[in-house]
């Protein structure tokens, strides 16, 4: 079950990401600024984690911790896409 949500997440991640691209070349918005770090760091620490799913001393495995990331960073694409689309004082 975690492993078809990981796979699920993985896909809209990697479609979210080249709407995003696409946004950064036609759109410069200052609310790119405070975006694309948060997207950088939730991408390095993707990269970084273990493959390994069980960790030392807690009951959360490996596989949620991904899950949770995937979907922040999906969560933040969609607000990006949403605050650099209309005129909307969000930040």
């Amino acid at each position: 079950m975690l492993d078809t949500i990981e796979f699920i997440l993985k896909v809209s991640f990697f479609i979210l990401t080249i709407i995003w691209i696409g946004k950064i070349m036609i759109l410069r918005t200052d609310k790119q600024i405070v975006i694309n770090p948060l997207l950088i760091g939730i991408s390095a620490i993707l990269v970084v984690l273990p493959e390994s799913n069980e960790l030392d001393n807690t009951s959360i495995t490996m596989q949620e911790i991904k899950i949770i990331l995937y979907i922040l960073y999906c969560l933040v694409v969609l607000f990006g896409v949403y605050s650099t689309r209309r005129k909307s004082n969000i930040f």
